[in-house]
């Protein structure tokens, strides 16, 4: 069995747009990978392109040989783009491989631990505030209107959400958090939105919801300090902020009782290994959707080794839904998955077999593979456009 060629399609998945790489063999069998990148998805796809006579033609059977081949040919453009080409890649092989073997890719590497994976609800309330038309869903314009989602979080059996600095009608505006001219430290408005988001969320929850606050790359060592202290009242599941300065974030865990997270922009066991050397973080998220299944085994199994949970990334396609299940169903460190409760109202009609949120919880697929299929005709009927 031999590559035969290598595809990508842009969908619209109403919030952002998801990247999916088909690779297709000589023998008939397709594997279907998910390389979403939000911003800047043309290079993702320019990238597979480019990538794609490196791997036509070889056996699918031997993805870590391809794995590392493509690695040391882009290894000026360690992580970014050209990581996201590779990890598209590198779940489709794994996608054609469970085929071929008639085993759920879980089970190639290595069996599962768990049956069923608790999911958190993420970009709640912050997914309504700026494409509710898109996605279907009732706007979010103010804390009243966190509170009512707050009562469907519950009603729907999560056990946990993750929610952004949202610009409300009621509460401060938090300004544009990823302009330069803000200088990456947390004003009193975003101070004041921040616990206004939280305090809603929690006041609808209550006590035993897990409440996350993601700020991203959008605050610098005081800043994040700044918002962990003012939230540590609220009893977070954790603040998810990241750098690439693992000392800059083990003085953050250091100065708060609120637990921290970060990894997602983070590449390879290279870059998460000083993370976890310094325990910067209590719970580190690697994106499956950058470092393929190949590479987030490995950094699940680096985290256990210094005692970390984990908690995959994944707020992209639903590709990377499954990509995530499989890699959280081999790991016992395994904390909780990121999974998007609103989401494209056309997600469940582009798969095969899609899968079924219950009781905050997916369970583990079966079938081989990945254990879902694409349908083209559909998802060609919702191509990306703008």
């Amino acid at each position: 069995m031999k590559i035969s060629d290598i595809k990508t399609f842009v969908v619209d998945g109403a919030a952002r747009p998801w990247t999916f790489v088909k690779v297709e063999t000589d023998s008939g069998i397709v594997g279907w990978g998910d390389a979403t990148e939000w911003d800047a998805f043309p290079g993702v796809v320019a990238m597979v392109e480019h990538m794609k006579p490196l791997v036509v033609g070889k056996d699918p059977m031997n993805g870590l040989r391809i794995w590392h081949d493509l690695a040391n040919y882009n290894v000026r453009q360690h992580g970014g783009l050209a990581w996201k080409a590779m990890a598209g890649i590198d779940a489709a092989l794994w996608d054609i491989r469970g085929k071929h073997l008639n085993a759920p890719v879980w089970q190639l590497l290595g069996g599962r631990v768990w049956d069923q994976i608790r999911v958190y609800w993420s970009h709640c309330g912050s997914f309504r505030a700026r494409h509710n038309e898109k996605l279907g869903t009732p706007p979010v314009n103010n804390t009243d209107d966190l509170r009512k989602l707050g009562e469907e979080v519950l009603a729907r059996g999560f056990t946990a959400l993750k929610t952004n600095l949202i610009k409300l009608d009621d509460l401060p505006d938090p300004g544009a958090t990823r302009s330069a001219r803000m200088g990456n430290y947390a004003t009193p408005n975003v101070l004041a939105n921040a616990r206004g988001v939280i305090g809603a969320f929690r006041e609808s929850v209550g006590p035993d919801i897990g409440i996350a606050l993601d700020i991203a790359h959008n605050f610098r060592l005081g800043g994040a300090i700044d918002i962990a202290r003012e939230l540590e009242e609220f009893k977070l599941m954790w603040l998810e902020t990241e750098t690439w300065d693992p000392g800059a974030l083990k003085t953050v865990r250091q100065s708060t009782t609120t637990r921290i997270c970060t990894g997602e922009s983070l590449f390879g066991v290279e870059d998460y290994k000083p993370f976890l050397e310094l325990y910067a973080q209590d719970v580190i998220m690697p994106d499956i959707a950058w470092n393929g299944i190949t590479i987030s085994k490995q950094i699940c199994e680096l985290a256990a080794a210094y005692d970390t949970f984990v908690s995959p990334h994944n707020p992209h396609g639903p590709i990377c839904t499954f990509q995530s299940l499989h890699v959280s169903a081999t790991a016992p460190n395994l904390m909780i998955m990121e999974i998007d409760g609103d989401d494209a109202p056309w997600r469940d009609d582009l798969l095969t077999h899609p899968f079924e949120i219950k009781d905050g919880h997916v369970a583990v697929p079966y079938r081989p593979g990945l254990g879902t299929d694409v349908k083209e005709d559909i998802l060609k009927k919702h191509t990306y456009s703008g």
